[in-house]
């Protein structure tokens, strides 16, 4: 068994290895150093799953208690929400009215002269923006004022 390829006997199971005097723990039995212990880091904190955050509640304000909606008609008497009419004396509403007036006129003659056609001069004539407006008193229907049109 010695001289076996297989080289020296094991030590039988149980019996501990013998380290001669003077080799402390540092050296190996031929007198070389043994290498040092590798250093190993200490393995990383467990990380844990975390739910992002729940959004923020939306809580809808309070509903106040609303009562019914109260219309008032008037019937043309005397109301101090409407302007005075000259005509009446009583403050009353107004009804607006749409006149031909200077503005349309002119506008008129212009695009007649420049476009020279008859058909497109009479467009001023059919747009509210150039015509005048009346406001009628609602009470006894005579002109309150007349607000010229500004349509240029």
């Amino acid at each position: 068994m010695y001289g076996s390829p297989m080289g020296p006997p094991m030590a039988p199971m149980g019996a501990q290895m013998m380290v001669p005097m003077g080799m402390g723990m540092g050296m190996a039995p031929m007198g070389m150093p043994m290498a040092q212990p590798m250093y190993m880091a200490p393995p990383p904190p467990p990380v844990y799953y975390q739910p992002p955050p729940p959004p923020p509640v939306y809580y809808p304000p309070p509903q106040q208690q609303q009562g019914p909606t109260i219309i008032t008609v008037n019937n043309g008497g005397d109301d101090s929400r409407g302007s005075p009419c000259p005509t009446c004396g009583k403050n009353t509403d107004n009804i607006p009215r749409k006149k031909i007036g200077c503005v349309a006129i002119a506008w008129c003659l212009c695009l007649l002269f420049t476009v020279g056609s008859f058909g497109l001069c009479l467009i001023p004539f059919c747009s509210d923006g150039c015509k005048d407006t009346e406001l009628i008193c609602v009470k006894c229907q005579n002109i309150k004022s007349k607000i010229p049109a500004n349509c240029c």
